[in-house]
C-alpha cells in the first residue's frame, strides 16, 4: 500500500515551516527511504533539506530542495516537470543518498538517443544520487548557480 505523510517532527524546524507553504500541492512521499536528506548543496556551511515529494494533481514524485537561511530559495525535480532523463516522475527510483565524492562520471547522449560515451564531472558540493536498483540512475547536483541532472548508466 502506497502512503504519504505530511511533515513531520522529524524534518529540522525551519524545514517542517517552509513546506507548509506546498503542502496544497505536494505531500511527502515515504515509499522510498529515508524520506528527506540533510547535506550542505551550495557551500554555506548549512545543512539543506531534499525532501521526496508526490505532487497531488498529477501523481507524480520528485525531490524538493529547501535551503536553509533563504525563504525564497527552492527547487523541485520531477513532480510532473521533467528534470534531465530523470523525467518528470521519478517514482522508477528505489534508494537515493548522498554523494560525497568529487568526480564523478556522466553518461553522454547522441541526438539520436544513443549512448555517445562517459565525460568526467567535477563537483565541488554534495549531490543526490538517485538509482534503480537494478538499472541506471543520476545525481541531482547545485553548480552553485541551477540544479543539474547527470546521468550514470544506462
Amino acid at each position: 500500500m502506497i502512503s504519504f505523510i505530511s511533515p513531520t517532527s522529524e524534518l529540522p524546524d525551519w524545514a517542517n515551516k517552509r513546506f507548509v507553504q506546498f503542502s496544497e500541492r505536494l505531500e511527502v512521499y515515504d515509499q522510498i527511504e529515508p524520506t528527506f536528506i540533510e547535506l550542505d548543496l551550495d557551500g554555506d556551511q548549512t545543512k539543506d533539506v531534499a525532501i521526496f515529494v508526490r505532487e497531488k494533481s498529477v501523481n507524480k514524485t520528485g525531490v524538493l530542495f529547501l535551503f536553509d537561511g533563504d525563504e525564497e530559495r527552492y527547487f523541485l525535480a520531477g513532480a510532473g516537470d521533467s528534470f534531465g532523463t530523470g523525467g518528470d516522475s521519478f517514482e522508477w527510483a528505489d534508494r537515493w543518498e548522498i554523494f560525497l565524492k568529487s568526480k564523478t562520471h556522466q553518461t553522454t547522449f547522441l541526438p539520436n538517443g544513443d549512448i555517445a560515451g562517459t565525460k568526467t564531472v567535477e563537483l565541488k558540493h554534495p549531490a543526490i544520487s538517485i538509482r534503480e536498483d537494478e538499472g541506471s540512475g543520476g545525481l541531482i547536483y547545485f553548480d552553485g548557480k541551477k540544479f543539474i541532472w547527470i546521468h550514470q548508466g544506462d
